[in-house]
């Protein structure tokens, strides 16, 4: 398995709550030490703070509608104009995007 993160890579993980379940893991299993944990624990927990603080500002309907988008891959046009006028969408898309992108990403390698 190989780990690549892209920028969708992250936020599907993000918005379909397997951040939450990795980090739950880290807290329950902490003597686990391996180097899949010791090379993305930091990441992760990057991932989980940047990606809250970006959550608490958005409205419930917007929320629902980012898991709408990366969890049952529902394009952003059936939103646009229904949950919020669709210029305020774009921009906090791209200011999604941006703070994605801001992530370090741990260094790529293949996991056997």
């Amino acid at each position: 398995m190989t780990t690549a993160w892209t920028n969708r890579e992250i936020l599907k993980s993000y918005f379909r709550g397997i951040i939450d379940l990795q980090i739950e893991y880290m807290n329950n299993y902490q003597d686990m030490n391996n180097d899949y944990r010791h090379e993305n624990e930091d990441f992760i927990k990057t991932v989980k703070t940047t990606l809250d603080e970006f959550s608490c500002k958005l409205s419930p309907e917007l929320k629902d509608m980012y898991v709408a988008k990366y969890r049952d891959n529902k394009p952003f046009i059936e939103f646009y104009n229904v949950v919020a006028p669709t210029g305020y969408i774009m921009a906090l898309n791209k200011e999604l995007n941006a703070l994605v992108s801001k992530i370090e990403r741990p260094k790529e390698r293949l996991y056997a």
